[in-house]
């Protein structure tokens, strides 16, 4: 019962330091993985919102454009002086 015993504790003195290991470095291969995956999809959401901003800006500058258009108009100018009558 003895040498069972002994046999158990050397096992177990070898087996739980190379546990520790293999837990140790795939939980760090895990970690690795999530981080990059989550760079990644930060990356994404950064150029999908920058590029709705850029259409965003795109179509108000549009409106400025046509709004800029309808105050220089010589009519807009004569219908507000009619008016103001």
């Amino acid at each position: 019962m003895n040498a069972a015993l002994q046999l158990f504790s050397i096992m177990m003195a070898i087996m739980v330091p190379i546990s520790l290991i293999v837990f140790i470095s795939e939980y760090f291969k895990y970690k690795r993985n999530t981080s990059a995956q989550i760079g990644e999809l930060k990356k994404e959401m950064d150029q999908n919102s920058t590029a709705d901003l850029e259409k965003e800006i795109a179509e108000l500058k549009e409106r400025i454009v046509v709004l800029e258009s309808i105050v220089t108009d010589r009519n807009y100018d004569l219908d507000r002086k009619i008016s103001n009558l």
